[in-house]
């Protein structure tokens, strides 16, 4: 998901990534969105992931692939390798696309409506790639088109790379949630906050290279809660949005911290890699975790 204040809270979720340019990647003393946490036999590192990059942005910092290969278990948000192609084409089908004659016009207001077909215009995007797509399927499509636009890649991301390793090197995987819950959060919202959240996303998308800066700063010098607040605009401005940051986020956070203090007390090391956004804040991963355990985060 984006971290971008003005493209709301599901449009991160679509993305949940953070870009730094690659001449800053080796710096010296700076931060890295990595923690860790030693509990008398184990450890345990947290990984701010990143789900799309470009190629020259590899390889990463040594203390991340350090981390990598330090881990016996590796942990994903979801198990990338045993997603069921099939049954996600289905739910996205199932779950985000209109029964014809029913359309995306019949949900949308008209100040939506307007900032879509502009955006179509601009992108030279035929009606018809659209039309059938409920509102949150086309901000995840607005989501991707746009880090393509970038030259950003999912295939690059920081979480399938080192996925693809720990399969590599024979690593046990688990995953943090299923693709089913993740998505469920989305098309349970209601078509008043979906339609608000695409209109959010095209309405202020000018702005996203100023905001991307933003985001980069922050990420550069490892302050995770710097980042969360930058997020925390959004709501600010749009507060409907709310109940959904706390859904996507917030309520997620707990369930992920749960799972990792299980991973606390088995005796192995752990590699966890989930959403950036999910770091930060004093409802995020770390501060969640560190009271109870001394986190200390990394930095090269």
């Amino acid at each position: 998901m984006l971290l971008t204040k003005s493209w709301g809270p599901a449009m991160l979720f679509t993305l949940l990534i953070v870009f730094f340019p690659v001449n800053q990647l080796h710096a010296q003393d700076r931060n890295l969105s990595l923690w860790k946490i030693v509990n008398d036999d184990n450890v345990v590192y947290i990984l701010g992931s990143i789900h799309a990059m470009k190629e020259d942005m590899y390889p990463l910092p040594g203390p991340i692939m350090e981390a990598f290969e330090t881990a016996e278990v590796t942990v994903f948000e979801v198990d990338l390798m045993q997603i069921d192609r099939e049954e996600i084409v289905e739910i996205m089908k199932s779950r985000g696309s209109y029964e014809p004659p029913a359309s995306i016009y019949d949900d949308l207001s008209d100040e939506t409506t307007e900032l879509l077909e502009e955006y179509l215009r601009e992108t030279k995007i035929n009606i018809d790639r659209v039309r059938y797509l409920k509102p949150w399927h086309l901000s995840l499509n607005i989501g991707a088109m746009e880090l393509s636009r970038l030259g950003y890649k999912t295939e690059l991301g920081l979480d399938q790379h080192l996925q693809h390793l720990a399969v590599k090197q024979g690593k046990e995987i688990q995953e943090l949630e299923s693709f089913d819950q993740q998505i469920k959060i989305l098309y349970s919202d209601s078509i008043d906050i979906q339609d608000l959240s695409l209109r959010v996303s095209l309405r202020d998308r000018a702005k996203m290279a100023e905001e991307l800066e933003s985001m980069v700063v922050a990420w550069r010098n490892g302050d995770a809660d710097q980042m969360y607040q930058l997020t925390l605009d959004s709501v600010s401005e749009y507060p409907e949005l709310q109940s959904q940051m706390n859904r996507l986020v917030l309520s997620r956070n707990v369930k992920m911290v749960n799972k990792i203090r299980s991973y606390l007390e088995d005796g192995r090391n752990y590699l966890i890699v989930a959403g950036t956004l999910h770091m930060g804040g004093p409802q995020g991963i770390i501060k969640l975790l560190a009271k109870d355990y001394e986190v200390d985060q990394l930095s090269y």
